[in-house]
């Protein structure tokens, strides 16, 4: 199997169910993650309410690294707010992985996408970009995003 990258694009509870799948993907495959717990959707998880960074709860599901991605962004703005690179109100979308490699993968995938890719650093900071925070479903530029990043709070979690 010759296969880049794997996207997942489910409900977050259901990333257990995945990961029979998950590990027949050759493990040079970046496994990239746009899902976001919600708990009234999630059925709580125990870990994710103690405070850990759902991105690295998943990748403990799944046995493997992922990069979260994508999930910062609203349907709408995702369907018809895409710009060609160099755009002066594109919209930036935080990209968070342990691995430089896949980083770098997952957020070419993003530019590919209509849409300016920041490093926002390691899977363990990645709480920055759920829900409830600055930087999630506000449409910010490569500019705004940053500020918004650095503003979360992470007692909020």
């Amino acid at each position: 199997m010759d296969v880049d990258a794997v996207i997942l694009s489910i409900p977050f509870a259901r990333i257990p169910q995945v990961a029979p799948l998950i590990a027949t993907v050759p493990t040079d495959t970046v496994v990239i993650d746009t899902s976001n717990y919600y708990p009234h959707r999630d059925s709580g998880i125990a870990a994710i309410e103690a405070g850990q960074a759902e991105s690295v709860w998943a990748a403990e599901q799944l046995g493997r690294p992922i990069v979260k991605a994508w999930n910062s962004i609203g349907a709408e703005s995702f369907a018809h707010r895409n710009k060609p690179a160099g755009s002066a109100d594109r919209i930036a979308l935080p990209v968070a992985a342990d691995s430089p490699r896949e980083r770098d993968l997952a957020m070419a995938l993003v530019e590919d996408t209509g849409f300016d890719a920041l490093d926002a650093g390691p899977l363990a900071q990645s709480w920055r970009q759920q829900p409830g925070t600055p930087a999630y479903c506000t449409d910010l530029t490569r500019q705004e995003l940053p500020d918004a990043l650095a503003t979360a709070d992470a007692a909020r979690f």
